[in-house]
């Protein structure tokens, strides 16, 4: 899954199967008419649902604070009381704190509960908090974050590199 910015947004499959193309007028992911998620939201979390996972980490090379916004967004597409969905925080996380959600992440941990809760992680870039690394090969998908103009394509390459590209499911394209 890619979502483009510019004037015109495109929200396409990542590889030939999913196929699918909508185009989108927004030009910025956020909130669209009166305190709904933007279609472009939208049709990122409706393409994510849709994969098999119960951890999903956002990662944003440049920014962190729009993986926490992002993750807020995804979860509000589900409407105004989302069940089971649950929205983690771990931007500027210390050692002890990464540590604390990885254990709690931990697929072992999350196989004894009956539920079926997903989790959304808004992580730091493991470029800018190395410890962030644990938790995203935690993760059983990454979505990473890229800002137009401003996201290095050397840095988004070296987080695949760290955490492993069989992890990634996705990026998104923001405006920058």
């Amino acid at each position: 899954m890619l979502l483009t910015g510019g004037e015109r947004r495109t929200v396409m499959g990542s590889d030939d199967l999913e196929i699918d193309r909508v185009c989108l007028d927004d030009g910025s992911l956020g909130h669209g008419r009166k305190g709904y998620p933007a279609p472009a939201v939208s049709a990122v979390w409706y393409n994510l649902r849709a994969r098999p996972w119960r951890t999903l980490a956002l990662v944003a090379p440049v920014n962190g604070s729009r993986a926490w916004r992002l993750a807020h967004e995804l979860r509000a597409v589900e409407g105004a009381r989302p069940r089971g969905i649950h929205v983690v925080n771990a931007l500027d996380a210390t050692v002890g704190r990464v540590a604390a959600i990885t254990h709690a992440l931990s697929p072992k941990k999350l196989e004894s509960r009956t539920d079926q809760l997903r989790f959304i992680v808004a992580a730091d870039s493991p470029l800018v908090n190395p410890v962030a690394i644990g938790l995203l090969t935690t993760c059983d998908a990454v979505v990473l974050l890229l800002e137009r103009r401003r996201t290095r394509i050397p840095d988004a390459q070296r987080i695949l590199e760290l955490v492993g590209s069989e992890r990634f499911i996705g990026a998104v394209l923001c405006p920058g």
